[in-house]
C-alpha cells in the first residue's frame, strides 16, 4: 500500500474529519501536524507502511506530515522521517526503575500544542491540556496490560529536533521528535512552517495516528469509509456524545460528564469496557463496540 503525495492534504483532512478531529489546514496561516505511525516516505514522495506502529525500535520509524495554508492563502505540505515514541536508552533508564512511572510513549489521539521552547530552542509544547500515554512500567520495551495508562499535563512531552543517527537514544524520552538535528534541513523547514507560515494559530491540533489505520480508511469506498471511523482521545461532537451516553447506559461514566469531548474521563472509561469484555485494550472506539455498547 502506498499513497500518493499529491492530494495527500485533501486526503488527511478528511480523515480527519471522519476520525472527528479537529482539522486546522483550512484558514489561511495555520497548519495541520499529523504524526503517522509505522510510515515511511518513499523515493517517489509517497508514503506507505513499514513494520509494527507500537513496536520499539529506536528508530525512525514514523512520519510528521504538516499541511496548510500560508497567510497568503497558498497552499503547503511538507513531509518528515519522525519518532513518536521515546528511544531505548529512555525506556531503560535507572531513574524510571521502580518509580511507579515508566518511560512514555504517546498514544493515537489528537492533543493540543503551542509554540514554546525545548532546552533553549524554539519547538512546541503541550498547551497546558494532556495527553494520554502509556509508561512501560517494567522497562521491557513491550507496552501490556500491566503498564500504566497516563494522562500528564505538565511533564514536558515535546515535539522537537531529534538527532542525525539512525538511532532515537537520548533525543526522545518520550517527546516527538524529527530526524536530522537543530540545525538540519528537516527541522529548519518544520520551524519556518510553524512559527512563520502559520503565524496567525496559536493553537495547534497535533494528531498521531496508526498509518495503517489511515490507510485501511483510504483504500476503501467512500461508503464504506465510515466504517473505519475510530473515535478515540481528542475526538468530539455528536458522535462522542452518544458514545458517552452509551457508556453511561452501560455503567462506565457519569451522566454529569456528557459533554461530547473525548477526554480522560471518556478514555478511561471505554478502556474499562475493553477490559471487562476481553477486547483489545486501546482506547480507540470502532464500529463494532459501538454496537456491543449498544446491546449492553
Amino acid at each position: 500500500m502506498a499513497i500518493a503525495k499529491r492530494g495527500l492534504s485533501d486526503k488527511l483532512s478528511a480523515f480527519l474529519r471522519d476520525q472527528r478531529w479537529r482539522d486546522d489546514s483550512s484558514k489561511n496561516g495555520s497548519a495541520q501536524i499529523i504524526c503517522l505511525r509505522g510510515c515511511r516516505i518513499n523515493d517517489d514522495g509517497s508514503l506507505s507502511a513499514q513494520g509494527d506502529p507500537a513496536a520499539y525500535t529506536d528508530r525512525y520509524d514514523d512520519v510528521m506530515v504538516v499541511f496548510g495554508r500560508k497567510p497568503g492563502g497558498s497552499r503547503f505540505l511538507e513531509t518528515f522521517r519522525a519518532s513518536a515514541k521515546p528511544g531505548r536508552d529512555w525506556i531503560r533508564h535507572w531513574s524510571y526503575a521502580g518509580s511507579g512511572k515508566g518511560c512514555p510513549t504517546m498514544q493515537p489521539g489528537q492533543y493540543k500544542y503551542q509554540r514554546g521552547s525545548h532546552r533553549g530552542h524554539q519547538a512546541m509544547r503541550q498547551a497546558g491540556y494532556p495527553v494520554c500515554v502509556i509508561r512501560d512500567l517494567d522497562q521491557d520495551e513491550r507496552l501490556e496490560l500491566t503498564d500504566l495508562v497516563d494522562y500528564p499535563i505538565h511533564t514536558g512531552i515535546n515535539l522537537h529536533a531529534g538527532g542525525t543517527s539512525s538511532r532515537v537514544g537520548w533525543n526522545s524520552s518520550g517527546c516527538q521528535v524529527i530526524w536530522g538535528g537543530w540545525g538540519g534541513k528537516p527541522w529548519r523547514t518544520f520551524h519556518s512552517l510553524i512559527y512563520k507560515a502559520a503565524k496567525r494559530q496559536t493553537l495547534f491540533h497535533y494528531t498521531v495516528a496508526d498509518f495503517m489505520a489511515f490507510g485501511h480508511w483510504h483504500d476503501n469506498p467512500s461508503e464504506r469509509k465510515g466504517l473505519y471511523a475510530v473515535l478515540r482521545f481528542g475526538a468530539r461532537g455528536v458522535h462522542v456524545r452518544t458514545l458517552q451516553e452509551l457508556l453511561t447506559n452501560a455503567g462506565y461514566y457519569g451522566s454529569a460528564l456528557i459533554d461530547g469531548e473525548f477526554g480522560r474521563v471518556t478514555d478511561e472509561g471505554v478502556r474499562c469496557f475493553q477490559r471487562k469484555r476481553g477486547l483489545v485494550v486501546d482506547g480507540g472506539v470502532t464500529h463494532q463496540m459501538l454496537q456491543m455498547l449498544r446491546g449492553d
